[in-house]
């Protein structure tokens, strides 16, 4: 064995404890201050800030941008993209004159056109809800159906509630991803005003480490979990949501990322090395071709993200890794723990709505392997696979992950 190949697999073993113990976990950017104070407004309650890059040239599906006090106490930065409410037409005036003089031959397809669900979306690490923004949102608002994202603690829109914690434990995700579902409710005490109605039926996806915190939300909303140890951040009565369906794409597997990472040890170490090298040591955020491989795959030939695009991508990743899970905490408190260690089921998942499990064909970050136990977990036979790299959303493949939503809203 050549000297250079020693040195370089010592190098890997040697960070092999940090890889299993921190993987996926970013350092807190020295500028997050200054990341933090030119973000956050003065006003915290309601702020519009700018509207996300996207590529729809349709200025009736816009994404925009707000800040919003949710009912946790967490200052979330929030993106939505609403379709304009359209006016009246003959057959909906029909239909009211029908309904007030007692005429019961309304026409059904009127009512059923407002009748579509709100699309929640709840990003990964290294992201926030702008990921969303750029494709998925405009076409989906396109399509009639109200789209809300929110990003999580740590990211640069939404300020960690403590300042200067580095750290987010997991209570505090689901905590605020509760508040946020309850918050679209136009009857909730605590309602983010958004204008959806007093009980709009919510599809919630989420990816790759989204994916997990709705596990955490599930798991707490279905399975009558009120022993958090955390009670400032226990979410009870999470049921009165009312959730249609649920989707978890390339999402991080209930066990988390330590049998993952092990699995990519015993099959390449150079996978190994970039995934530590990528998250651990935040060459994502610096280097194009690590950056490339974890989350979109191949080249710009491969899937439309050009040069360009990355570079603006890794801005928002120094961005938005302000503070990082506390992957201590979140080791105690897996999904995993209450899955049936026949079935690898979660024990609640008969009580839960409609779900969907989507993998992608390329995933660097999330293995087949993960991808399948999460199906488990959820009840599902089997996932559903799409061409896509990591970043199901961006890219020139991204409508092959949203026609799978599409497909499954169709079965509600």
């Amino acid at each position: 064995m050549k000297v250079g190949s020693v040195i370089s697999y010592l190098s890997v073993l040697l960070l092999l404890p940090i890889t299993i113990i921190s993987a996926f976990e970013v350092p807190y950017p020295q500028s997050s201050a200054e990341i933090r104070s030119s973000i956050v407004a003065s006003d915290a309650s309601f702020a519009t800030t700018t509207t996300p890059q996207n590529n729809n040239n349709n200025n009736e599906y816009q994404p925009i941008t707000r800040q919003i006090q949710l009912g946790s106490g967490t200052i979330a930065e929030v993106i939505t993209c609403i379709p304009p409410k359209k006016t009246a037409s003959p057959d909906m005036l029909e239909n009211i004159f029908s309904s007030l003089f007692g005429n019961d031959n309304t026409s059904s397809s009127s009512s059923s056109k407002n009748n579509k669900p709100t699309l929640a979306f709840l990003h990964g690490s290294f992201h926030a809800s702008w990921c969303w923004a750029e494709k998925y949102m405009p076409y989906f608002a396109s399509l009639g159906y109200p789209c809300v994202a929110f990003s999580l603690q740590g990211t640069g829109g939404t300020p960690v509630m403590e300042m200067g914690v580095t750290k987010v434990k997991i209570a505090s995700h689901v905590a605020d991803l509760n508040a946020f579902l309850k918050g679209l409710s136009d009857d909730d005490t605590a309602t983010l005003g958004l204008g959806l109605g007093d009980d709009p039926k919510i599809v919630l996806v989420g990816h790759s480490f989204g994916g997990l915190t709705i596990m955490k939300w599930l798991e707490q909303a279905y399975n009558g979990d009120n022993n958090n140890d955390d009670d400032d951040n226990n979410t009870n009565n999470s049921i009165d949501v009312n959730l249609a369906g649920v989707g978890l794409m390339c999402s991080v597997p209930p066990s988390g990322n330590g049998a993952m990472t092990m699995r990519f040890i015993r099959r390449s170490l150079r996978d190994a090395w970039k995934i530590t090298a990528g998250f651990v040591m935040k060459k994502a955020i610096t280097d194009k071709a690590i950056c490339r491989d974890l989350f979109f795959g191949g080249t710009e030939d491969d899937n439309g993200i050009s040069d360009e695009d990355v570079e603006r991508y890794q801005s928002y990743f120094q961005r938005d890794t302000v503070a990082t899970i506390d992957l201590g905490d979140l080791a105690k408190k897996l999904p995993s723990a209450l899955a049936d260690e026949e079935t690898g089921r979660a024990p609640f998942v008969d009580r839960l709505p409609p779900v969907f499990v989507v993998g992608a064909t390329e995933d660097f970050i999330v293995d087949r392997e993960g991808v399948d136990e999460t199906a488990r977990y959820m009840g599902l036979e089997k996932p559903l696979i799409v061409d896509s790299p990591h970043d199901v959303m961006l890219g020139r493949r991204w409508n092959n992950g949203a026609n799978a939503i599409v497909e499954f809203i169709a079965t509600l």
